[in-house]
């Protein structure tokens, strides 16, 4: 596998995505001046080919005369040249050939450079990105990349859809009722034990999953939960409270039924020192995943007797089995039903889902749930008759220094990649490297082979070719900052140029009010991600892919495909990168994504939020 190339730069290389997202107006019906028109780079290129060919032409008028003159001879003349006349022919065919190969290549490489003038600050610290665009770039896999640019040629050819734009039937059997009405309404219960505070930490995924959470502990202790607070942190740098994510008087509103939840504590105890009185919880004291017995003994006590606990940080601190049926319910309502984004996120959202399908989108359950009022309108005959739905991929790519870092895995960028994630790791996670210096050290193949190393983007752009989808496929990718910049991601846009992302899509100006709000910008990603027709995901384990599976599970009613790879059998299948055969990968990383995509209930101890297939969130139809 040839491994080219390294960072320069003396500290990691990671570029917004911005710096090479942009979209081939080729493949776009009209024009759209947010998204900008394509290079043509290769135009003079073409008058060129036109004008040798009139030379050629004219020179064999000449011939033709010539003929005409010495018709005695031809038969002679003709024997004596016909090796030069096939040479001829030949020169002309592969001139064509490398004139069209370097129109499109250059094309691409245009199309990618378009929108490295836009600048914007980094998602999580508000600096400005950076990039050496002398930069050669990073491939792991030369042959499948040669192998995949020819496929996705010939399937433009031949117009052969992928059949990955759709869900297995049987997904369409399941439908949202987190929200029915019992037959016999439990309601609240008649003691209230107390107040329970939570200032949960993390980004936006995780504070959602935190928040339901705390409206299950709140029923199970019998207390009224004070709305949750959101706790600063100095990696994400985002001091927006729930008030800026969702909307209050929904929430309330909704889970009022079960569960009591106001916005302040009582004056008589906001003068409380919580920690003093010993109501101050922290994730130390309680273990991850924790069963409602936990809670029962240790939590329950304090609340009865000061009135009032604080949990603080809360990440994920309570376990999904055993817990009564009751409670998953509203951990399922509170998350699908519940949780509405404000107006200034769903407004923003819906620009990103009506820019990007270049026109109103037909109504649907989830561009609902997600953007309210401000849903696209449906689309004319016109539109439907002449355009056609304009669909689109949305790619979560983890990719993030701090990631590939503490994987621990080599991703083919040579010795000063592997120095600079070396510095990296011993400025950011010494307890990793205290770690290291006392077990057994593992390699960097052996992490592969096992499934630990996150995906590159040359690995994504791999599978989506493996699975059948087409070159010109609008793709929206939800990232922060991709680990190397433009040499990372030219083995994807060499695939599939037609990238976009908020940056690229939304105006400075649309954007403006989300600036330096990391969690807002996260929540205009997971409206583009969940309303996506399709939905691909790099690493299953992120709150972020997780969160937005589930929601399109809920309300995709079985038109919401999302696509998982297996880390360890792709590693498997990679491995033969200089052996195998197109159709022997294309068979093999379907089959994989296929296995993935099996319709079945929740499975013991898994995430209710990604997984809602189970009686207390969903209802089947037969």
């Amino acid at each position: 596998m040839g491994k080219q190339g390294s960072p320069r730069s003396p500290r990691p290389d990671v570029v917004d995505v911005k710096d090479y997202q942009t979209r081939n107006s080729e493949c776009l019906p009209g024009s759209d001046p947010i998204l900008g028109r394509r290079l043509s780079g290769g135009d003079n290129n073409w008058k060129s080919k036109v004008a040798l060919l009139h030379d050629l032409k004219h020179e064999y008028g000449k011939l033709g005369s010539c003929k005409a003159v010495y018709v005695g001879k031809r038969h002679l003349w003709f024997r004596k040249h016909v090796k030069s006349i096939v040479f001829m022919f030949a020169l002309m065919g592969s001139l064509f050939l490398l004139d069209s190969f370097l129109v499109s290549l250059f094309d691409s490489i245009n199309l990618q450079n378009s929108s490295s003038s836009r600048t914007s600050s980094d998602l999580k610290g508000g600096r400005t990105a950076y990039a050496n665009e002398e930069e050669p770039p990073v491939q792991m896999y030369g042959r499948l990349q040669n192998l995949a640019y020819s496929a996705l040629a010939e399937k433009e050819l031949k117009q052969e859809p992928s059949n990955f734009w759709e869900e297995p039937w049987k997904a369409s059997l399941w439908k949202p009722c987190a929200d029915r009405k019992e037959s016999k309404k439990l309601g609240q219960p008649d003691k209230n034990n107390g107040y329970i505070m939570v200032s949960a930490n993390g980004g936006l995924n995780q504070q959602r999953v935190a928040i339901c959470n705390a409206v299950a502990l709140a029923s199970l202790l019998n207390a009224t939960l004070v709305l949750p607070r959101f706790l600063y942190s100095n990696v994400w740098k985002d001091p927006s409270q729930f008030g800026d994510i969702y909307q209050e008087e929904y929430f309330v509103n909704v889970m009022k039924d079960e569960v009591n939840i106001i916005k302040e504590l009582p004056s008589h105890l906001k003068s409380l020192d919580i920690e003093a009185i010993g109501s101050l919880i922290t994730d130390a004291d309680i273990v991850k995943e924790a069963k409602p017995i936990d809670y029962l003994t240790k939590v329950l006590p304090l609340l009865l007797q000061n009135g009032v606990v604080h949990l603080l940080g809360f990440g994920n601190r309570l376990g999904f089995d055993p817990l009564p049926a009751r409670l998953q319910k509203l951990r399922c309502k509170c998350n699908f039903h519940a949780l509405k984004f404000v107006p200034k996120i769903q407004e923003a959202g819906s620009l990103l889902i009506r820019r990007i399908r270049k026109y109103d989108a037909a109504q649907r359950m989830l561009d609902k749930q997600l953007v309210g009022d401000f849903l696209p309108g449906s689309p004319s005959k016109k539109h439907d008759s002449e355009r056609g739905p304009s669909k689109y991929l949305a790619l979560h790519l983890r990719f993030e220094v701090d990631m590939i870092a503490y994987s621990l895995c080599d991703f083919g960028g040579g010795e000063k990649e592997k120095r600079e994630l070396q510095a990296y790791r011993e400025s950011h996670f010494p307890l990793l490297i205290e770690r290291l210096k006392h077990s057994k050290s593992i390699s960097s193949s052996e992490l592969r082979n096992l499934g630990r190393c996150p995906l590159t983007p040359e690995e994504a752009a791999l599978v989506l070719a493996g699975l059948g989808f087409k070159r010109g496929t609008y793709i929206y990718l939800a990232s922060s900052r991709i680990y190397g910049g433009k040499s990372r991601m030219l083995s994807f846009t060499s695939l599939y140029p037609n990238l976009v992302t908020k940056e690229t899509l939304l105006t400075p100006s649309e954007l403006a009010p989300f600036r330096n709000f990391s969690s807002q910008l996260a929540a205009l990603d997971f409206i583009a991600c969940a309303t996506a027709d399709v939905f691909a995901m790099t690493d299953s384990g992120s709150q972020l892919s997780s969160l937005v599976s589930g929601f399109r599970t809920y309300y995709g009613g079985g038109h919401a495909p999302t696509l998982r790879p297996n880390k360890k059998r792709l590693a498997a299948i990679l491995s033969e990168n200089s052996t195998i055969g197109w159709n022997s990968f294309e068979d093999r990383v379907r089959n994989m994504i296929e296995e993935g995509q099996s319709v079945f209930i929740r499975g013991y101890g898994r995430s209710i939020y990604r997984q809602p297939r189970s009686p207390e969130c969903m209802c089947r139809t037969h």
